[in-house]
């Protein structure tokens, strides 16, 4: 499915060619060619002398006998891979053509450093989560107590936790709470004393409200330096224990207006209109409740220079006289602001009335009233031909497009589609209603970034999904024969129900006959009944999406955009026979709704998943 040679050395080594075949483990005929190429694959694309080689695989054997050894088994790999796999270079070897888990994941780790220190938050953690999906387990060798291989082991295990601890550290910055819950877990899962990841993750909880929680963090990191290297916590996480435990809670962050431009402007001519007039314009903004009236006023006024807004208790509110209120103020751009008025609409009517009749015209003074629309068609219908003008203004739902651009100033990072689904469904479209909305998931650590967006979890516990969701991937990475790998590869691309015919059509080596068809479809029979995935109207789909996101990630960018063609390719020249039907016809309405609890995996132990491999067409290499 691509033109370029496949190398995963985090967790078991395998390798798949430019052609689409995985080497089998009798290939590589002995330990050391094994070793050989992991030590070129995690310096893909730079030289190693000759003499590092032979000093790590061959320590203590004789430099002729040694270099005939390396000579041997770099003919080897380069039968198994292609000529030009190993191209050798003035003293040294070097591995060419090749992608490499190791190598792409420095890479998402050097484009996360330059993001922290630029503050571009949302792409430490994506990086971060991309690079954590590659690595499924620690670096291993044939000879793994080596020193050379115990140095590049624990050299990409350093990068990961640092990694992990910066993305953790992003997602505090963004809000992202339940995202630094996981890294920080991550983290301190391959460093239990990691006071930083422990700091994170005290802020991560006491950010969505678990004081107890980050008190616990606290006790566990003190327990962990103890026992392990006779150490107290720094004064840093102290003082941040202090912290938590007497700090009060933190007032709701200001956000830029988003979206309305058209009710903005409205707002803010009506309002000119009136300070440019004789002092009998009133303006009247209506709306439902949660509608975020004020903030459109608020966002209107800006657009007015030397703008003051001054707020006037209603009457029946305060014993104050809101009329004498209305005449405390003369300055040209002063604006009196009344309401909201979310009485009975006669009732909100007769309070404006009243107000009204009670105070003069004034030059240069705008009155607003805040109000429902049916008070506000009351006030206009009473006011006309009187001395005041009503100038009726809507606080308008918000058009798709304005509440995405809100939820995505708001979550500092692009919704998903179903984010976008149940924000519109429960605000209803309406501004104020869907900011609470936004604040409360995020001050409930309910915000997940996602390989498509950010989304939505609720109900399972913040600090055990996601790590669950990852051990599931990991131990699935580990044992499922490649060619199963591959068809949770192709399921995870296309993100909707597809048949065996769709796998089939997707895969897109060899003839599509009814007895492939059926061969693709027992294997995927095989991972639904194991809880991987679910079946759809006899289509399949990942049980959860957690995983379904990791296996996207842990596909390498160049496979993940052949498979994306193919589909599209297939999409616009549909098949019409029995082996190859349209594909993917939209079957979206049928997928169950995710839950919190789709991001635990009910996958079971090892020993059972390894069992669900059976015969597979292609054979595994599995290493050291």
């Amino acid at each position: 499915m691509s033109n370029q040679v496949e190398i995963r050395v985090l967790g078991r080594l395998w390798v798949r060619t430019a052609n689409g075949r995985v080497v089998p483990a009798a290939q590589w005929t002995t330990a050391r060619t094994t070793d050989l190429l992991r030590l070129l694959a995690v310096h893909a694309g730079h030289m190693v002398p000759t003499s590092t080689l032979t000093a790590n695989l061959w320590p203590g054997v004789e430099t002729p006998r040694a270099n005939a050894s390396l000579r041997t088994a770099t003919a080897q790999i380069r039968k198994a891979l292609g000529r030009t796999s190993v191209s050798s270079q003035a003293g040294g070897l070097q591995l060419d053509g090749c992608w490499v888990d190791s190598v792409a994941h420095h890479s998402l780790a050097v484009e996360a450093g330059i993001a922290m220190r630029i503050r571009d938050f949302p792409r430490v953690v994506a990086a971060a989560k991309q690079a954590d999906a590659l690595y499924v387990d620690d670096f291993r060798a044939a000879d793994d107590q080596a020193e050379w291989a115990s140095e590049i082991r624990e050299g990409l295990r350093t990068e990961r936790k640092l990694m992990l601890a910066d993305a953790a550290e992003a997602a505090l910055e963004l809000g992202w709470m339940r995202d630094a819950i996981a890294l920080s877990t991550l983290a301190i899962n391959l460093d239990s004393c990691f006071e930083r990841a422990h700091r994170a993750l005290m802020r991560a909880y006491a950010g969505i409200g678990e004081i107890d929680s980050a008190l616990r963090t606290f006790e566990r990191c003190h327990r962990n330096l103890s026992s392990e290297l006779g150490a107290v916590p720094s004064a840093q996480t102290h003082a941040l224990r202090q912290q938590l435990m007497s700090t009060e809670p933190s007032k709701a962050p200001f956000f830029a207006y988003v979206g309305r431009d058209a009710a903005v402007i409205a707002l803010a001519d009506a309002i000119r209109i009136c300070a440019n007039g004789d002092g009998k314009g009133v303006v009247c903004l209506s709306g439902a409740p949660g509608s975020g009236r004020e903030s459109l006023l608020q966002a209107a006024v800006e657009r007015l220079p030397n703008a003051h807004l001054r707020p006037v208790r209603p009457p029946n509110v305060s014993r104050r006289n809101p009329a004498r209120e209305m005449t405390q103020a003369s300055r040209h751009t002063d604006i009196a602001v009344m309401g909201p008025l979310d009485f009975p609409p006669a009732r909100a009517q007769e309070a404006m009335s009243e107000l009204l009749a009670a105070i003069e015209p004034q030059p240069g003074r705008v009155l607003v009233l805040i109000t429902s629309p049916e008070a506000s068609a009351l006030l206009a219908d009473d006011q006309t031909g009187e001395r005041y003008r009503v100038h009726e203004v809507a606080s308008p739902a918000m058009v798709d497009s304005d509440l995405r651009a809100l939820a995505e100033t708001l979550l500092a990072g692009p919704p998903s589609p179903e984010l976008m689904t149940a924000l519109a469904s429960r605000s209803s479209g309406l501004a104020g209603a869907a900011v609470e909305l936004l604040r409360a998931w995020i001050s409930t650590g309910q915000i997940i970034s996602t390989a498509r967006g950010l989304d939505l979890t609720d109900e399972a516990p913040a600090s055990t999904a996601l790590s669950a969701a990852s051990a599931t991937f990991r131990l699935l990475a580990e044992q499922l024969e490649p060619s199963d790998l591959e068809m949770c590869q192709i399921l995870a691309v296309l993100d909707q129900p597809a048949t065996a015919a769709d796998v089939m059509a997707t895969l897109g080596t060899e003839r599509r006959t009814e007895r492939r068809r059926l061969q693709i479809e027992e294997r995927l029979d095989v991972l639904a009944a194991r809880g991987i995935l679910s079946t759809v109207d006899g289509a399949y789909v990942f049980h959860d999406r957690a995983t379904q996101d990791l296996f996207e990630l842990w596909l390498r960018p160049s496979l993940r955009e052949r498979i994306v063609q193919l589909r599209d390719d297939r999409q616009r020249v549909p098949e019409t026979t029995v082996e190859a039907p349209p594909f993917l016809a939209d079957r979206r309405a049928g997928i169950p709704g995710r839950r919190a609890s789709d991001y635990v995996s009910p996958v079971n132990g090892s020993a059972e998943v390894a069992s669900t491999a059976g015969d597979s067409p292609a054979p595994v290499a599995h290493h050291g």
